[in-house]
């Protein structure tokens, strides 16, 4: 087969398709990991704020790109959410608590408007470096915002004492997602990206019947409006999800990450729902943190002998590239991937 440009290799699996290899498609990558991995120091006052991080620059992303064989970029337009947050180890940035805990605090809640041109114009700035990597806006459905704005213990209490407030505020942050899908498509972007986690590892973080009773209805717009323009939809979300599987691909996502390892099995999800939609991910971010390099290539080869080998999986770790992530073993992986992912996938003896 001839050589794709990452545009093409991401987009070939998406449509489920069997590119010339496996593509690295990896959304998140900390900061910190980025200055050690490129040799620069770190500056002042840069964190992974789990979410709110502003978008790397493209430079910086070409320079990653290279060295870790990725085929994406990757430009953030995330809702701002009122929280009290604290800087932790490694100076990654936490949410502590959400500020609004009643109708009164919804005013801390100021949106931007995703259709001026103060948004515009640097995505437009963005796309106009892209090269031939596949792009990618990453933003919320709303569901994480809303939790963490309002600090998810007093979320959960809530969803039993202040039922409307909770819909209000999944109505705000829905509603800011659904113009973020239109100006993402108009821009030019060729997928759009939702990161919120609503899974522990034992299961989803409410009931699947409360699931689609008080949530779907809200992330029916986001659906809505991806169907409406055309833009292949990725989510993102840790935890097991096996009981609402079939509920997010009815919403129409194309892609599902990070199918996180310590509870859900990708082998299974693969026979399971693996014609319906591109899995990406899997990597233990446990074993890149604290294994060896070659127990990381073992991971890396038996994703592609198992899972890639009859196409709709792209490779990434199964949450993200954190900054206490061994440089050893990402590179480890992605060096591996690089090597034995071309179709038809063989793996050395």
């Amino acid at each position: 087969m001839d050589k794709m440009t990452p545009r093409e290799r991401v987009l070939c699996v998406l449509a489920g398709e069997i590119p010339d290899r496996v593509p690295y498609f990896e959304i998140g990558i900390d900061f910190p990991f980025v200055c050690q991995l490129l040799g620069l120091d770190l500056p002042s006052g840069k964190y992974f704020e789990a979410g709110e991080y502003a978008s790397a620059p493209v430079d910086i992303q070409l320079q990653i790109n290279q060295i870790l064989h990725r085929d994406i970029l990757v430009y953030n337009m995330l809702p701002p959410i009122p929280a009290i947050k604290h800087v932790g180890k490694d100076r990654i940035l936490f949410f502590s608590d959400g500020k609004v805990k009643s109708w009164e605090d919804l005013d801390l809640i100021t949106l931007p408007d995703p259709t001026s041109e103060e948004v515009l114009a640097p995505a437009r700035d963005f796309l106009a470096q892209k090269g031939e990597y596949a792009t990618v806006c990453a933003s919320r459905t709303g569901i994480s915002a809303a939790y963490l704005a309002m600090g998810m213990e007093h979320f959960f209490l809530a969803l039993h004492d202040q039922p409307q407030l909770i819909q209000e505020l999944l109505r705000r942050y829905t509603e800011f997602a659904a113009k973020v899908v239109e100006v993402a498509a108009d821009l030019g972007f060729d997928i759009f990206w939702t990161s919120d986690d609503i899974a522990y590892k034992s299961g989803p973080f409410i009931s699947p019947l409360m699931f689609r009773k008080l949530i779907i209805p809200h992330i029916m717009k986001v659906s809505d409006r991806v169907k409406e323009c055309g833009i292949p939809w990725g989510f993102h979300s840790d935890g097991n999800l096996e009981p609402i599987l079939h509920d997010l691909l009815a919403l129409g996502i194309c892609a599902l990450n990070p199918i996180e390892p310590l509870c859900m099995d990708i082998r299974k999800v693969k026979e399971t729902i693996g014609d319906k939609v591109t899995l990406i991910g899997n990597v233990d971010v446990n074993l890149l943190a604290s294994g060896t390099p070659k127990q990381v290539r073992e991971v890396t080869l038996g994703l592609l002998c198992n899972v890639a080998s009859e196409g709709r999986y792209m490779f990434a770790s199964g949450n993200s590239v954190t900054s206490f992530c061994l440089l050893e073993n990402v590179l480890s992986m992605c060096e591996t991937l690089f090597h034995y992912g071309e179709y038809p996938i063989r793996i050395p003896n």
